[in-house]
């Protein structure tokens, strides 16, 4: 029996780590249920060292080749989001947001910018004060970013999403030179380097998931840990912060 679902309603996964193409592979599947049903789904996550390259991505913001990259154990991924280059991190909270969108009512743009709501509803909660900036693109506390935004829309859903930096082992950053300002390198910060004190990832999801639901107006919620789609997880990796 299949159980309706309201157009106000969002479906929330707690995934875990997870390995990058096994998320972008049940997005596309994602993409086509809500193409036949309204509400909203949240993938919340973390990936292995990962790097993401988007419709502005380059490859001259990549400081290492190929075989260097490898070498760190970081598996590159090209996809049709918007923005560069994202390093997806164990300690980065990732989300990915699917759902309908009225390009009459809620262009991309739009779309963009209640993401940006959000995340900074969710920083000032932790008592950081965020900034949404489009050049260079993401929220920032002060000169260094925290989170990225990057969305697509396919056959009027959109779907990607955005990552914020809880704990993440920020020397990883340094595998990208995105310029940033006035011609200096772009500078990556996080939740727990701001706030000098340890930042669970769990309280974070929950303030997301409340954040997300009141800007995007959801009225109700279904929690799960687990996607039948989704084939297998991550061990834990070298890079992971400890467990919170």
């Amino acid at each position: 029996m299949t159980i309706p679902h309201s157009n106000s309603s969002l479906e929330i996964y707690l995934l875990g780590a997870v390995d990058f193409g096994e998320v972008q592979q049940l997005q596309r599947r994602l993409v086509y249920e809500h193409g036949e049903r309204g509400g909203a789904t949240l993938l919340l996550c973390e990936h292995p060292p990962t790097l993401s390259v988007g419709r502005t991505g380059s490859r001259a913001h990549v400081a290492l080749d190929d075989a260097g990259l490898a070498g760190m154990g970081i598996r590159t991924h090209w996809v049709n989001r918007g923005g560069g280059c994202v390093l997806h991190v164990p300690g980065q909270l990732s989300g990915y947001f699917v759902t309908p969108l009225d390009p009459a009512a809620v262009p991309a743009m739009r779309h963009v910018e209640r993401l940006q709501e959000a995340l900074l509803a969710v920083l000032e909660e932790f008592e950081l004060r965020g900034e949404a900036r489009y050049f260079p693109h993401g929220i920032f506390l002060g000169a260094a970013r925290v989170a990225s935004i990057g969305v697509a829309v396919s056959r009027g859903i959109a779907y990607h999403g955005f990552t914020l930096n809880v704990g993440p082992y920020l020397d990883l950053f340094d595998v990208l030179v995105e310029p940033g300002f006035a011609g200096s390198p772009l500078r990556q910060t996080s939740m727990e380097s701001r706030r000098q004190r340890p930042t669970l990832m769990s309280k974070v999801r929950e303030a997301l998931v409340r954040q997300i639901e009141r800007v995007f107006e959801l009225d109700r919620h279904h929690l799960y840990t687990h996607h039948p789609r989704l084939r297998r997880k991550v061990l834990t990796h070298a890079y992971a912060p400890s467990p919170g």
